[in-house]
């Protein structure tokens, strides 16, 4: 049955192409320049701390603004002007996340271009960052299109949705114009994976990245912070519900704690009251409770009292471990 779904879902990739080849779909231009962050498979790659990597450094000498979808959001307005003390449950968990940790506007819109112009018009954006746009590069004019690899699983079964985690074929590398491997330290073949690109892609930069902890600040109290030391030795329970928990895990791991007892809950799960008791028994076997900044902001808004233990946000920070100074003047000069 999903295969029958994945070619049919391939079906509609061909006809939304032929659609824009003859002129029936257009492409809409901002009148602000446009970096587009975007991956080939289902969640799981880094794209938020990629995009706040970049407006930030955006925002060192230009006005810049995020669009995003505002995944899983409730709030179906067609321009949600994100806070950082916006709902995330309203607003969906990371562009609330992008707000609090980047300062700079992020509009949450399906249209892009209507969030794009809003975010113009209102903040003066000189720039925009199209947060997940790869699959929709065919409907806005980007400057640059960057597409995001998870070198611990970078195609999964090569296999489109739903009988794989492929939102497009691997040969739509073609359309990058930088390429950045994410989690270059879990990659299995690193030098293969970048034959792959490539082979599809050869004028491409190829970028390669991590996440580095930085730091670990309770949940409800950002100023009681733990160096990340203070995991060491100790017995972590891991509480996630990302796309790739299993590189989350790493990072912990890395930590050095002497066991890591786990609770993975599906990706952008919403927390409710009900979760408090499994995570509750969960933290009693611990002597640390350690979750993801994305899973932070949506912990946060439940009631602080029903919690039996702290629980401590990673912070994380993409490094670029290779070409950094030439992704530095691809962003700069855009």
């Amino acid at each position: 049955m999903k295969t029958i779904l994945a070619l049919l879902y391939e079906l509609g990739l061909k006809i939304q192409e032929i659609l824009f080849d003859i002129g029936i779909f257009k492409i809409r231009t901002l009148p602000c320049k446009v970096i587009s962050v975007g991956n080939l498979t289902a969640g799981g790659t880094g794209k938020t701390p990629v995009v706040e990597f970049i407006a930030r450094q955006i925002a060192l000498r230009r006005k810049v603004a995020i669009l995003t979808r505002g995944y899983k959001r409730k709030n179906k307005a067609a321009i949600l002007d994100v806070k950082p003390e916006s709902s995330p449950k309203e607003c969906g968990d990371e562009a609330v996340l992008l707000a609090r940790k980047t300062g700079v506007p992020v509009i949450a819109a399906v249209n892009r271009f209507k969030g794009g112009k809003y975010a113009i018009e209102k903040y003066g954006a000189q720039l925009c960052v199209l947060d997940d746009g790869f699959q929709r590069r065919h409907s806005l004019y980007r400057n640059m299109e960057l597409l995001l690899i998870d070198a611990s699983n970078p195609f999964g079964n090569g296999k489109l949705l739903p009988a794989g985690i492929l939102r497009e074929k691997i040969s739509s590398i073609m359309a990058a114009d930088v390429v950045m491997i994410t989690k270059a330290d879990d990659a299995v073949n690193i030098e293969e994976l970048r034959e792959t690109i490539n082979a599809q892609n050869d004028y491409a930069e190829i970028i390669e990245s991590v996440y580095a902890p930085a730091e670990l600040y309770n949940i409800f109290d950002k100023d009681d912070k733990l160096l990340l030391t203070a995991a060491a030795g100790k017995k972590i329970f891991a509480l996630s519900a990302i796309g790739n928990p299993k590189y989350f895990d790493k990072v912990i791991s890395g930590l050095n704690p002497s066991e890591l007892v786990r609770l993975v809950y599906p990706d952008h799960h919403s927390y409710r009251a009900k979760d408090t008791a499994v995570i509750n028994e969960k933290a009693a076997q611990a002597e640390l409770t350690i979750t993801t900044e994305k899973d932070a902001v949506k912990l946060a808004a439940l009631d602080r009292s029903k919690f039996s233990k702290k629980i401590y946000a990673l912070k994380i920070e993409l490094k670029i471990i290779k070409g950094e100074k030439e992704f530095l003047d691809r962003i700069n000069i855009v």
